[in-house]
């Protein structure tokens, strides 16, 4: 099934000791990039949970938030340093002394001291924190699946319509060639004719080279080229896989054979065709930007 890669997910699941709540979102991106945002305590679960999202998601940016609430969250002391501040407060006292400077030494004496007061993080069993949060992430993963396949459900209709207008112009311009065809090879053959009957020339390089300029204006081959490359465009769309990419580079082998057939042929019609299938291709290529 289609997967865009636009898409949210939010979870949440309550403990005796607290609450996990999990929030993710994607958008495009030509590979799979992350930026978490974890409590510094569970920074080290930064890769498990790469790994355990990266098994359901294969593209796009993606932004993941972990909130732990109540005793899971993460908790600090605040700590005096007294060998410090004791050293402190003797240097006052001696350059005190040592001045003969007046008065008591204060709080406020202590306030812009530095490092007199620390924060200490207290331990986490990391182990037990992440038996609570996988099953969220798990859960909000899944969340953010079912969106991005409703998303590419609707991408994947779009572009099988506007593949059926391709699929339409290719066989107006095959009509068109065939039917055209017959009448361009007798307006050559009388050009070729009246050239002779007024100028003498070798009959065998004449047809030799009205052979050649006949090859060169034949479009058959970029036809039943384009053709196999809609029909597996339209194939890859069923697969059960990521399958953007894939559909990048078929758009583009469709718009070089346009692109050819537009080049080659003379027919006002065709051209007029084949620049049709250039701006139908140019919006199926920005709606696959969106694909997974």
């Amino acid at each position: 099934m289609i997967s865009s890669m636009t898409g949210y997910g939010r979870a949440e699941k309550n403990y005796d000791n607290g609450r996990v709540t999990v929030e993710i979102s994607s958008v495009n991106n030509r590979f799979l990039e992350f930026q978490l945002r974890l409590p510094k305590n569970i920074s080290e679960l930064e890769q498990k949970i790469k790994k355990l999202v990266g098994q359901k998601l294969s593209r796009g940016k993606i932004y993941l938030s972990v909130t732990i609430d109540n005793e899971l969250s993460e908790k600090a002391n605040l700590m005096l340093d007294s060998s410090r501040a004791d050293m402190f407060y003797n240097i006052l006292k001696e350059i005190q002394k040592r001045y003969g400077l007046p008065g008591q030494i204060t709080l406020a004496d202590f306030v812009n001291l530095p490092d007199l007061i620390t924060m200490q993080s207290q331990t986490v069993d990391i182990d037990r924190i992440w038996e609570m949060i996988e099953p969220v992430i798990r859960k909000a993963t899944e969340e953010i699946c079912a969106t991005r396949l409703a998303e590419g459900k609707a991408i994947g209709d779009d572009l099988l319509l506007r593949l059926d207008e391709i699929d339409e112009k290719l066989k107006m311009i095959r009509k068109r060639f065939a039917d055209g065809k017959s009448q361009y090879l007798e307006k050559l053959k009388k050009r070729i004719n009246d050239l002779m009957a007024e100028i003498p020339v070798d009959e065998q390089r004449l047809a030799a080279e009205a052979a050649v300029i006949a090859d060169r204006l034949d479009i058959t081959e970029e036809v039943v080229r384009l053709q196999a490359h809609i029909d597996s465009f339209r194939e890859t769309l069923k697969r059960d896989e990521a399958i953007g990419k894939r559909l990048t580079f078929i758009l583009q082998e469709i718009y070089r054979e346009a692109n050819t057939i537009g080049a080659k042929s003379t027919d006002y019609n065709i051209s007029a065709l084949v620049i049709d299938i250039k701006e139908t291709t140019e919006i199926l290529r920005e709606q696959i930007q969106n694909i997974e």
